[in-house]
């Protein structure tokens, strides 16, 4: 992708001699690339709350490897990426993100711009199922452990909770800013502190070889209409091939929604690892056989050149 007066070095040295660190108007991204032309430009999100450096490099390095080129960004407010006020977290400004980076790409490698894979995991998966039909050009996603079914995960939160999260949440939304901890044992206040989720955020972050940027602090103001969130509605009208991978032991989302997903996605396939939510971004065989995954469901399913 090539430096324009929309696409600017982060940092004066690399993090990496393989990663191009770049920011395309106040989103901070990664570009890989592949020796030879590349056949697809992979466009890659982190979760909700995470940064570009919790686990996507792995996934991002064997996509490249396979002869894509791949952008890794942050949202906006989040990790390396700009934007004020810090830990802001609002769908529509992520998923505008996503269509401003495919933007900038298409005029920086035109021959790319009807060549797009989308990658998502958990909240960034289903802003993919949302994306796949919305935006131009994309030719196959990939959706890892992805979050389909905000009532499910209401469900699933202790009720005291929820009590808590919600006046914050509409008092962020009314514009009065503030923060929750995204994460904690089970019993504590947090965004998300099911078994397993503390650790797991921890590891993912630990796991980064640059370091990693995450804050356990989040806007809560999605939690006012988080049980509305059901990207599945869009499923059936995704007509370009979409690889779905589930965590048989993921408790973060719900798997009966990821399911769902693969089967009502016309050219949906559906790929079960004995993993949990986060395990795909800190345990070294399951970043091997998942990326190996989804490399060699692109080259089934992507046109021959």
């Amino acid at each position: 992708m090539a430096q324009s007066t929309t696409i600017a070095p982060v940092r004066d040295a690399p993090l990496a001699d393989d990663v191009e660190d770049v920011r395309v108007g106040e989103v901070a991204a990664w570009i890989l690339r592949p020796e030879e032309p590349p056949r697809t430009a992979v466009l890659m999100a982190h979760g909700f709350s995470m940064t570009r450096h919790d686990g996507l490099l792995p996934y991002a390095r064997a996509l490249r490897d396979a002869g894509h080129l791949v952008v890794a960004f942050d949202h906006r407010h989040l990790g390396d990426s700009g934007g004020e006020r810090r830990q802001r977290f609002r769908p529509a400004e992520q998923r505008a993100d996503w269509l401003a980076v495919a933007d900038r790409l298409r005029r920086a490698e035109p021959a790319l711009a009807g060549r797009i894979v989308l990658w998502g995991f958990s909240f960034s998966g289903g802003h993919v199922v949302r994306l796949a039909r919305e935006m131009p050009g994309v030719v196959a996603s990939l959706v890892l452990c992805p979050f389909l079914d905000g009532f499910a995960r209401v469900l699933s939160t202790p009720l005291s909770t929820s009590a808590w999260i919600l006046p914050q949440a509409l008092a962020d939304l009314a514009g009065s800013h503030r923060t929750i901890p995204v994460t904690g044992p089970p019993g504590s206040r947090g965004a998300m502190t099911l078994p397993g989720e503390a650790e797991g955020f921890a590891a993912s972050a630990a796991a980064s070889p640059f370091g990693s940027p995450w804050q356990d602090a989040i806007s809560p103001g999605v939690f006012a209409t988080v049980a509305m969130h059901r990207p599945n509605r869009h499923a059936a009208r995704i007509t370009t091939p979409i690889w779905v991978g589930l965590g048989e032991r993921d408790v973060s989302v719900s798997n009966a929604a990821v399911r769902e997903l693969a089967r009502k996605a016309p050219r949906g396939e559906l790929h079960t690892y004995d993993v949990d939510h986060f395990e795909p971004f800190y345990d070294p065989e399951a970043i091997r056989t998942i990326s190996a995954d989804q490399v060699a469901f692109l080259e089934r399913v992507l046109p021959k050149d």
